[in-house]
């Protein structure tokens, strides 16, 4: 789990790099822990840092006791919560910031405290006090210039297309945040509203000027034509459809004689007839929130058509029925993974993080699902069982390590000939030891994402027994404000979740871009404004997204859908937004979406057929169970914290960081 922020930490000893908070502290003696125990706060000498990107600032602080007294001897770090979370002990009044990239984001400063006396911990690691926090924010560098696109379509008389273009940063990057003012040079011929729409009145030539910050401007020469449009036709003309499912409308402009005019904007909109809630997109794509009857109309300059749609409700969801759980009230559980052994009986493995301990893999037998049994648990150095995959034939798994006590994380490799009792086969450790958060095994590749250079380490895993490097890839080399979360590959493609940066997919075999799966090539690349992708999971055309966000009501971020059926030009599509909670790990299976929705526990949405729109609203969601513990059956009781579902031989998986193991069935409505 990592939360989205702008700034990285420099102080001027060591550095503890970690994938969770939880991973890495400095050690302190009996008397600098009483020191630490005495601090009530610290003070920064400002309520909010500024600063502009590639600076670096002294940032002075004063730890204070209840008196207001400053209090000596004590050992405090301070956690940048970014794209790279940062530990760095303090030795002294000041820490250095360093702007790394634009945004917002905190400082959060922790004292080390006898384990008994903090509260709870800081993210589960006893010994550890949060005494404070600052809000930081980053400024882009300068706007340099803007960059204006070819408009899609030609101003003709009567219709409106947008302008569009980008701020460049003195850098050569685009700018975050300045935003671009439209204006018209003769608005007789067109108008232009700010925001960069164009509406032709008449024909003739004008100068449209977009203008941004720090003075910067540039000029567009558009020519407006004379309509040549003269009917319109509008393909299916009625159609009957459910809530969530997608129709797609052709239109044809065509001329006095009849001819196509393909370079047309054809205005498109929809009105309820009876309800509202539908949406008609840009390329005719219909979709429906709401059952009843609407009117899709499309026109260009007072030439009309339209068509009607008739709605119905989509199928009711089928419950999902609780078979069993596996309760854990003493340790955090992470991921799971859930397969058929060698000897021909299934399990499950799942992980700890790093509240109770998180140095542990359970090991359940789950042959009979209503009758869980742990078998067996594997012992680590490390606070944080992160993740646990299996090969493809179950004969050997990985499970990653972060926060091991002498700094050797990596990855260690379980030997399943002896699936009830697995083994320690090997491990590797070198240019790894900043932690490895999570892996993707592929044949005899494993790509693991490293926490300490935000690139994907490949693994040579043809001899389980003796793990080599085989390979490397990372976004911006030699850049340090970037962030890699996860890895998914399949059919040739890598899937990586860059944080910030979204989506990055790679050509891993495929044969389109020249990569292989010891030498990726890069293939394209798709972000968003929100930021914080978490994981990735492809499915026909579509790749599934997590967004995860911390916020102080909870987790929070959604599903994006994004449409890879043009590899090199990604598009998001649609969501599934569920307002009160944040996603976590995902699975797709049978054109069935399974989200680990934390707080919302699982989610079970519909995702065949076209996807378009807001897949939540649409009643797409056919399934859900609160994975919330009784009183004694879970860390924290009657607190759902879903953190990853897996289906298998007709059962549902799902892990909670709260409380356990969960097996459900779940009836897919056909």
């Amino acid at each position: 789990m990592r939360i989205s922020s702008a700034i990285a930490i420099a102080a001027c000893l060591s550095f503890w790099f970690a994938a969770d908070a939880a991973a890495q502290f400095p050690t302190a003696t009996p008397e600098q822990q009483q020191a630490g125990a005495r601090v009530v706060e610290v003070r920064f000498g400002l309520e909010e840092l500024v600063l502009q990107r590639g600076d670096t600032v002294d940032l002075q602080t004063v730890l204070v006791d209840a008196d207001g007294n400053t209090v000596f001897g004590a050992i405090a770090t301070v956690f940048a919560q970014g794209v790279s979370p940062t530990f760095s002990p303090l030795t002294g009044p000041s820490v250095q910031l360093y702007g790394s990239e634009p945004g917002e984001g905190q400082v959060r400063m922790i004292v080390m405290v006898p384990d008994d006396q903090d509260q709870g911990g800081f993210f589960g690691r006893r010994g550890a006090k949060e005494i404070g926090r600052l809000p930081v924010r980053v400024l882009d560098w300068a706007a340099a210039r803007i960059d204006i696109a070819e408009p899609r379509y030609t101003a003709y008389v009567g219709t409106s297309i947008r302008m569009s273009g980008q701020v460049m940063t003195d850098h050569g990057t685009k700018h975050s945040t300045a935003a671009i003012t439209w204006r018209s040079s003769d608005s007789s011929i067109a108008w232009v509203t700010e925001g960069g729409i164009v509406t032709a009145l008449s024909p003739g030539t004008l100068t449209v000027s977009a203008n941004t910050e720090n003075d910067v401007s540039a000029d567009y020469s558009l020519r407006v034509a004379a309509n040549p449009v003269r009917s319109l036709s509008i393909t299916p003309m009625s159609m009957s459809t459910r809530t969530g499912d997608v129709v797609p409308f052709t239109v044809v402009a065509s001329d006095e004689g009849g001819r196509p005019v393909t370079d047309v904007s054809v205005d498109l909109s929809v009105a309820g007839l009876d309800v509202t809630g539908a949406f008609v997109y840009s390329d005719g794509t219909f979709v429906a929130e709401e059952a009843g009857a609407f009117r899709v109309v499309a026109s260009v300059s007072g030439v009309a058509t339209a068509a009607v749609v008739e709605v119905t409700e989509r199928d009711q969801s089928d419950p999902v029925e609780r078979i069993a759980h596996g309760a854990r009230a003493e340790v955090s559980t992470s991921d799971l993974w859930v397969f058929e052994g060698l000897d021909g009986r299934d399990y499950a493995y799942t992980g700890t993080h790093a509240r109770g301990g998180g140095e542990r893999m359970f090991v359940w037998d789950v042959t009979e699902p209503a009758d869980l049994r742990l078998l067996d648990s594997v012992v680590v150095n490390a606070r944080v069982v992160n993740d646990v995959k299996v090969s493809d034939d179950a004969s050997w798994a990985i499970i990653t390590r972060e926060g091991a006590s002498d700094r050797r994380n990596g990855i260690v490799v379980l030997d399943l000939s002896d699936p009830a009792h697995p083994s320690i086969l090997s491990e590797l450790t070198d240019n790894l030891t900043a932690g490895i958060h999570n892996v993707w095994i592929e044949g005899d590749i494993v790509y693991a994402v490293n926490d300490g250079t935000n690139a994907m380490n490949i693994i040579d895993m043809s001899d389980p027994s003796n793990p080599r490097h085989a390979g490397r890839w990372e976004l911006r080399p030699g850049e340090s404000n970037k962030s890699l979360h996860d890895v998914w590959a399949e059919d040739g493609y890598a899937y990586l979740s860059y944080w910030d940066d979204g989506l990055v997919i790679l050509d891993i075999g495929a044969g389109t871009h020249g990569g292989t799966p010891t030498e990726p090539a890069f293939v394209s690349q798709i972000s968003y404004p929100a930021g914080n992708t978490h994981v990735a999971w492809r499915d026909r055309d579509y790749v599934f997204l997590g967004d995860e966000i911390s916020t102080p009501d909870g987790m929070r971020g959604y599903i994006h859908v994004v449409d890879v059926s043009d590899i090199d030009n990604p598009v998001e599509v649609a969501k599934y937004d569920l307002p009160e909670a944040g996603a976590h790990n995902i699975w797709v299976e049978d054109e069935t979406l399974y989200i680990a929705y934390y707080q919302g526990g699982l989610r079970v949405v519909d995702v065949s057929g076209t996807l378009r729109g807001d897949l939540y609203r649409q009643g797409r969601e056919i399934g859900r169970f609160r994975t919330s513990a009784a009183e004694g059956e879970g860390v924290v009781p009657n607190s759902p914290m879903a953190w990853g579902p897996q289906p298998h031989k007709g059962f549902v998986f799902v892990s909670d960081m709260n409380s356990g193991l969960w097996v459900m069935r779940h009836g897919r409505p056909r």
